[in-house]
C-alpha cells in the first residue's frame, strides 16, 4: 500500500519513513513547508510575498494541478480572523469569472495555517514577460479590466494590482490573482472601514495617492493601478518617468486613470434608493408612533374613576359625577407600540448601514449638501401656509371646511418626518454633519411651528 508524500507529493510505501527518498536526498530536506491541506499533495514553492506563500500542488481525488496559497501565519493572532476568513473565502469562491483566478477550496490545517486552493496558472506572471508590445499590453489590460468590472459589481476591490498578480493560463489569457485577499488580511477592508496604519495593503508604486493616505477602498483605486500596470507592461517603467514613451493613443488613457480618486458620492442606484426610502419610512413611522404615545400621555382629559389605576394616572383631580381630571398618565398600549416600532426602526437602520459599508457606497463627502434639504424647506413652507389658511377659516366660521385641514396637516407633517430621516441617512452615508445644514434645521423648525401652536391652544382650552 502506498501514499503521497505530504511534502513533495511523491508516491511512497506507507511503511516508509516520514520523509520520502526525494526529500531525504534534497540539499535541505527539512524546511518550513506548511502541512498540506486535506486531499492535496504539495510540490515546490512557486511564489512568496506579503500576502503569503504559494505552492504548486495536486488535488489527489480530481488529479488536477492547483496552486495552494498559505496566508501569513501571524493572522492567527487576530481573534476575529477565523470568522472573517471563512466569510471572505466563500465570497471569493463564488467570484467565478474568466478574468479572475478561481478559488476551489479553503480551510485551515491542523497546524493553524489558513489556505486557499486556487486554479493553477501555468503561463507565469506578466512581470516575467515585460516588455510587451502595445497591442499585447492593451489586450492584457483589457482582460484584467473585465475581471475587475465583475468583482467591483460584487463589491470587492482588489487593492494590489501589479504585474506579479497578473497570471496567464494555458490558453494565454490573463487573469488576476490574489483577488480580494486584502479583505481577508485586513478586517477594516471587510467592513468598509479605513485601513489600519500599521498594515500596508498593496504595493505603493501602484497605489493611488488617496490609497496611500489611508482612504477607504474605492474601485477607482484599482483603475489607477491598471493605468500604472499598462505603462509597466509596455515600457517596464512607471508613468512618472515613462509616460512620454507610450504610444500617442495610449498616453491620454493612462493620464485619465491617474486622475484623483477622491471618492465622489454619486446618486445611489435605483434599488439602493428604494431601500433607503423604505428605511426612512420605517423610521418616520416609528417617530409618528412615539409622538402619538407622548401626546396621548400628556393630553389632559377627564376619566372615569375605574380608569385611574395606581402608577398609571398622575395628578388626578376629582370632578362632579364621580369622574377625575388628569393632566398626564401612562398610556400602556401606545407606549408599548412605540417601543416595538422603535426597535424595528433601529434594526432597519443597522441593516442598511451595514449593507452600505459592505457595498462600498458608504463614502465620505462632507462638503456635499444634503439632497433632502430643499424639499424639506419647500414642504415646511406649504405646512405654514396651510396652517394660516386653517386659522383664517376657523375665525371666519367656516368650521366644516376647516375641520379637514388638520388631516392634511398631519399627512404633510409625516412627510416632514420622512424627509428628516432621509437627510439623516444620507448624512450618515456621506459624513455630512447636520450642523452644516442650517436650512435643514430652519425647515424643521418651521414645520414644527403649526403643531406646537395647535397643541398649546388645545391645552389652554382643556385647562380646568
Amino acid at each position: 500500500m502506498s501514499a503521497a508524500c505530504p511534502r513533495c507529493g511523491l508516491t511512497v510505501p506507507v511503511a516508509a519513513l516520514a520523509l520520502c527518498p526525494r526529500c531525504l536526498l534534497a540539499d535541505d530536506p527539512v524546511d518550513d513547508r506548511p502541512d498540506a491541506p486535506p486531499g492535496v499533495a504539495l510540490e515546490e514553492e512557486i511564489g512568496r510575498g506579503g500576502m503569503g506563500r504559494v505552492f504548486r500542488g495536486r488535488q489527489l481525488r480530481l488529479d488536477r494541478p492547483v496552486a495552494v496559497k498559505f496566508l501569513p501565519p501571524d493572522l492567527a493572532a487576530d481573534p476575529d480572523f477565523e470568522v472573517r476568513f471563512e466569510r471572505e473565502a466563500r465570497a471569493l469562491a463564488r467570484l467565478s469569472h474568466r478574468g479572475i483566478v478561481g478559488v476551489h477550496d479553503f480551510g485551515t490545517t491542523a497546524a493553524g495555517d489558513s489556505y486557499l486552493v486556487m486554479e493553477l496558472m501555468p503561463g507565469g506572471t506578466a512581470a516575467a514577460r515585460i516588455p510587451l508590445s502595445a497591442g499585447d499590453a492593451v489586450r492584457v489590460a483589457g482582460e484584467v479590466c473585465e475581471g475587475l468590472a465583475f468583482a467591483h459589481a460584487a463589491g470587492i476591490v482588489h487593492r494590489d494590482i501589479k504585474p506579479e498578480n497578473v497570471l496567464f493560463g494555458a490558453d494565454g489569457r490573463a487573469k488576476l490573482a490574489d483577488f480580494g485577499i486584502a479583505r481577508i488580511v485586513d478586517p477594516a477592508a471587510a467592513t468598509g472601514g479605513l485601513t489600519r496604519p500599521s498594515l500596508v495593503m498593496g504595493t505603493p508604486a501602484y497605489m493611488a495617492p488617496e490609497a496611500r493616505a489611508g482612504a477607504p477602498p474605492d474601485p477607482r483605486m484599482d483603475v489607477f493601478a491598471v493605468g500604472v500596470l499598462l505603462c509597466q507592461l509596455i515600457t517596464g517603467r512607471f508613468p512618472d518617468a515613462a509616460l512620454d514613451e507610450l504610444p500617442p493613443s495610449l498616453a491620454p488613457l493612462v493620464r485619465t486613470t491617474r486622475a484623483p480618486t477622491t471618492p465622489r458620492v454619486a446618486a445611489l442606484a435605483p434599488e439602493e434608493q428604494s431601500w433607503q426610502r423604505a428605511v426612512a419610512l420605517v423610521l418616520a413611522g416609528a417617530t409618528a408612533v412615539a409622538l402619538y404615545a407622548l401626546l396621548a400621555s400628556v393630553t389632559p382629559r377627564t376619566l372615569d374613576v375605574g380608569d385611574t389605576l395606581p402608577f398609571v394616572t398622575f395628578g388626578a383631580e376629582p370632578r362632579p359625577g364621580g369622574r377625575v381630571f388628569t393632566r398626564a398618565r401612562f398610556e400602556t398600549w401606545p407606549v408599548l407600540a412605540a417601543a416595538g416600532a422603535i426597535a424595528l426602526a433601529l434594526g432597519a437602520y443597522g441593516l442598511i448601514r451595514r449593507h452600505w459599508r459592505q457595498a462600498g457606497v458608504d463614502l465620505p463627502a462632507p462638503d456635499r449638501p444634503l439632497p433632502a434639504t430643499r424639499p424639506l424647506l419647500a414642504l415646511a413652507a406649504v405646512i405654514v401656509t396651510v396652517f394660516f389658511i386653517w386659522l383664517a377659516l376657523d375665525r371666519s366660521g367656516a368650521s366644516q371646511a376647516s375641520s379637514y385641514v388638520p388631516v392634511l396637516g398631519g399627512v404633510l407633517e409625516l412627510g416632514v418626518v420622512y424627509l428628516f430621516w432621509m437627510g439623516v441617512l444620507e448624512g450618515r452615508r456621506t459624513g455630512r454633519g447636520l450642523r452644516r445644514e442650517p436650512l435643514f434645521w430652519l425647515a424643521l423648525c418651521l414645520s414644527l411651528f403649526p403643531p406646537l401652536v395647535s397643541f398649546a391652544r388645545m391645552l389652554a382650552g382643556r385647562a380646568p
